[in-house]
């Protein structure tokens, strides 16, 4: 009887923490992420353009991916920057880059001085696997 009881008292825990390990390691790789969203400015007027540096980071190779730049969005609901391009990322660091013509009258375009924000996405198969926001400044 003890010798039953004393097996159950170290089978049962140990059981358990397998279970916990198996549960909470992710299995395999992680994906890949965005780390940072970057502009060569703070603060720009019109006709100038955005340079834009996406870094992302993968432990894995990762094909079928793209990333997707959206923002600055005018008085009409419409974003004046949209792009979209392929990212076949190979492990380690990566700094994409997208240079953003600002339109030639910001006012015209429907864009008043101001904070816009630029959504960054990588989506690998319709997925959504990493996102970042970087906020900027409008001026005339």
């Amino acid at each position: 009887m003890h010798r039953d009881t004393l097996a159950a008292i170290i089978i049962v825990p140990v059981v358990a923490a397998i279970v916990v390990i198996l549960f909470l390691h992710p299995a395999g790789p992680a994906l890949p992420a965005i780390t940072a969203v970057t502009t060569d400015k703070d603060l720009y007027h019109s006709n100038e353009v955005m340079k834009i540096a996406i870094s992302l980071n993968s432990s894995q190779k990762t094909n079928d991916t793209t990333v997707r730049i959206e923002g600055i969005q005018d008085r009409f609901g419409r974003m004046r920057l949209s792009h979209t391009m392929p990212a076949n990322i190979s492990p380690g660091s990566v700094v994409l880059t997208y240079d953003y013509q600002l339109p030639s009258c910001s006012s015209c375009s429907g864009l008043k001085g101001g904070v816009y924000e630029i959504n960054v996405t990588l989506v690998r198969n319709g997925a959504i696997i990493s996102n970042m926001t970087r906020s900027v400044q409008l001026s005339q």
